[in-house]
């Protein structure tokens, strides 16, 4: 087995033995996400491992992983039935914080609201953390006054010091929109409800106000919750333009109205978390909902070198902390997206070396995978360029100077 290999498998079985654990606390979501990341890396290992018992053994364990994260999955959509899940509230007094476990009975509504959510809307509790992205000081802020202080301390915000009910997470693509919105939720402990715009409007044309509508009184009774619209404009186009249909029409005035309808219900917090790439294209009167709008920028130089670090975790690197400078000297420009396929494409490089000279194939042969170098990563930013444009870049610029935060 090679170094590549070991380090493969010794991965997965970590990933499988948190899943375990995770499962035994009865922090089911967790345990799926480790489950199937388990699954995952065992199914790239036995793409390049030719040992016959070692190849049995991986479809054994992916086989169990996937089966038992099926399994969670089902305990958990629609949920333990007549019963909604289990939230730990903390009370604080002075210095001392007491955890108190609540559980609640799920009427008759409740039930068929989940119903008819669950499979377009998801329903979960991320598990990323500020730390887990790289920069964006300034929007991690905004949104930890705008969200996770409310949620955290509520007698803070009290009179006219209110919290925000709409937030507009705006900027190129790939330069972790939604990621922020996870982490906003998993700081908070907040219940997260994530919906794709597009597949609203394609999947529920007809039906959709009706889900949006069990959508916002879901996540009432689930306060405090946030719900992310990812795409946001692909539904909130200006009315009257365009191709516009009666449907789509239906549905902007379904979700302006439940929207405004959060002003008037401040007895539990509901957040309202808008991700798009397209900010110019959204109406006006939505526009108006969303009060405060953050701008969320390609990566800066420190960015950009601590994301080279993050896509290469891993793997065998003959680079030093110079070489990642010059890499986010080198990438202005970038998104964190067009950085991690960079980081994608390099470290499959010495794969791809092996492979082409047969020694992959050589059963007989061992496999040594070569570190990869800096020379590595100059060869493919030759090849992978940034995805937006300075045209793009100076038309966000133009539209924050419009409308700013």
């Amino acid at each position: 087995m090679s170094s590549l290999d070991s380090k493969l498998f010794s991965f997965a079985m970590k990933e499988a033995k948190e899943a375990v654990e995770y499962d035994k606390k009865a922090e089911y979501q967790k345990a799926i996400n480790k489950y199937s990341r388990a699954a995952e890396i065992l199914i790239q290992f036995a793409k390049y491992n030719k040992n016959p018992s070692l190849q049995k053994l991986c479809q054994e364990k992916i086989h169990e992983y996937v089966s038992r994260a099926k399994t969670l999955k089902r305990s958990l959509k629609p949920y333990k039935k007549g019963r909604i899940s289990t939230r730990k509230r903390v009370t604080k007094k002075g210095k001392d914080s007491e955890e108190i476990e609540e559980e609640e009975i799920l009427t008759k509504e409740q039930q068929e609201l989940r119903e008819t959510i669950s499979g377009t809307i998801i329903t979960e509790v991320p598990n990323i953390r500020w730390d887990d992205i790289a920069g964006l000081t300034d929007c991690k802020q905004s949104l930890r006054e705008a969200i996770v202080l409310p949620i955290m301390r509520p007698e803070l915000f009290t009179g006219a010091r209110k919290p925000w009910s709409g937030i507009l997470l705006y900027g190129p693509p790939g330069c972790g929109k939604t990621l922020l919105a996870q982490a906003a939720a998993t700081e908070c402990d907040a219940t997260f409800f994530s919906a794709s715009a597009a597949e609203l409007l394609s999947k529920w044309l007809g039906e959709s106000e009706k889900l949006i509508s069990s959508l916002f009184k879901l996540a009432r009774i689930e306060a405090p919750s946030i719900i992310f619209f990812d795409e946001i404009d692909s539904i909130t186009t200006s009315r009257g333009y365009g191709s516009e249909s009666g449907g789509e029409r239906r549905i902007k005035t379904q979700l302006l109205g439940e929207i405004q309808g959060l002003k008037s219900r401040t007895e539990k917090l509901l957040l309202i978390l808008g991700a798009t790439n397209r900010p110019w294209d959204i109406d006006t009167a939505m526009l108006r909902r969303f009060e405060k709008k953050i701008y969320v920028p390609l990566p800066d130089e420190e960015a950009r070198e601590a994301i080279f670090k993050i896509h290469t975790a891993g793997v065998n690197l003959s680079l030093t902390d110079n070489d990642f400078r010059e890499l986010g000297e080198k990438t202005a420009g970038y998104s964190g997206s067009d950085i991690a396929n960079v980081c994608r494409e390099v470290i499959m490089r010495p794969i791809r070396e092996l492979d082409m000279s047969g020694k992959i194939t050589a059963e007989a042969e061992e496999i040594i995978v070569r570190d990869v170098n800096i020379e590595d990563f100059n060869k493919t930013l030759k090849k992978i360029k940034p995805i937006v444009s300075e045209k793009e870049i100076k038309r966000y610029h133009e539209w924050f100077k419009q409308f700013g935060e």
